[in-house]
């Protein structure tokens, strides 16, 4: 089987990071009561954009996360912690407290369906 999400170029040069971070599929996320979506992600987490609350780090938080393409949608509840809320930039860090099959599942359906996605239909 070919992962897409183990062994993808870093988005910006050289990071001591466990999990490499991706800019693309942007999923949508609803954290605390607010709607918005994610400038990249990895197997660890989340960068969120365009959020605007008041969550401390530290604390625990559910995400539900979902993406979509022409044809599904795919869905599901995270449980994360916030690493970091930038409240100057409206960007809001979490990580996944545990990484399940179904994270895992979930990333790499995601991923695969745009990248075949991309291959059909090449610009």
């Amino acid at each position: 089987m070919t992962s897409f999400t183990m062994g993808f170029t870093k988005v910006r040069g050289p990071e001591h990071r466990r999990d490499k971070r991706m800019p693309l599929p942007v999923f949508t996320v609803r954290i605390a009561g607010q709607d918005c979506d994610t400038l990249n992600w990895s197997l660890g987490g989340l960068l969120i954009e365009n959020y605007d609350g008041h969550l401390l780090v530290e604390m625990p938080v559910e995400i539900e996360i979902k993406i979509k393409d022409a044809h599904a949608e795919f869905e599901m509840k995270i449980d994360a912690k916030v690493v970091r809320n930038d409240r100057e930039n409206r960007r809001l860090a979490v990580k996944f407290e545990s990484l399940s099959p179904a994270i895992y599942d979930f990333f790499e359906r995601g991923f695969s369906r745009r990248f075949h996605r991309r291959e059909r239909n090449p610009v």
